[in-house]
């Protein structure tokens, strides 16, 4: 009969679409590819020098606020409101003109601590290990707009 096997048939065709969806399912979860994927020793190198050069004037992954100075970088921070290219030459090169203004905007007191310049003991792919990793602790959100204010600016 030809119609003996037609449940075992089907069964195999329902089983082969659950794991097709499943596995769609996982491999959306994962891959986003609106983000770029930055390898987990990268961000382990960017987490290390960010606790060895920055973490003690900026904090780290929660707290503070977006008035506070220095400013933390996580998601409480406005971090996020710079492209890349601005966030690598402040980091090399000091706060400069572009600090000295925020600081007027704000109402910063003098005697609160300036960026300094790290172009002396970071390279520009440390800069960018360190970024990668703050990037961690933002939200979805604020990784997109940062992203596109980089492609505009950059």
């Amino acid at each position: 009969m030809v119609f003996a096997d037609v449940p075992a048939r089907l069964a195999g065709v329902v089983l082969g679409l659950a794991v097709l969806t499943l596995a769609t399912i996982a491999g959306c979860a994962v891959f986003r590819p609106d983000e770029p994927q930055v390898p987990s020793r990268e961000l382990e190198r960017g987490a290390e020098l960010y606790g060895a050069h920055c973490q003690a004037c900026h904090g780290g992954a929660t707290g503070g606020s977006m008035m506070d100075i220095p400013p933390p970088h996580n998601a409480e921070g406005h971090t996020w409101h710079h492209p890349d290219c601005q966030l690598v030459e402040v980091v090399l090169s000091g706060s400069g003109e572009m600090g000295e203004m925020m600081r007027r905007m704000m109402r910063v007191p003098e005697s609160a601590p300036r960026m300094p310049a790290f172009g002396g003991t970071l390279s520009d792919d440390d800069v960018v290990a360190i970024l990668a990793y703050v990037k961690t602790w933002w939200t979805a959100e604020q990784r997109a707009a940062q992203a596109q204010v980089t492609r505009q600016r950059c």
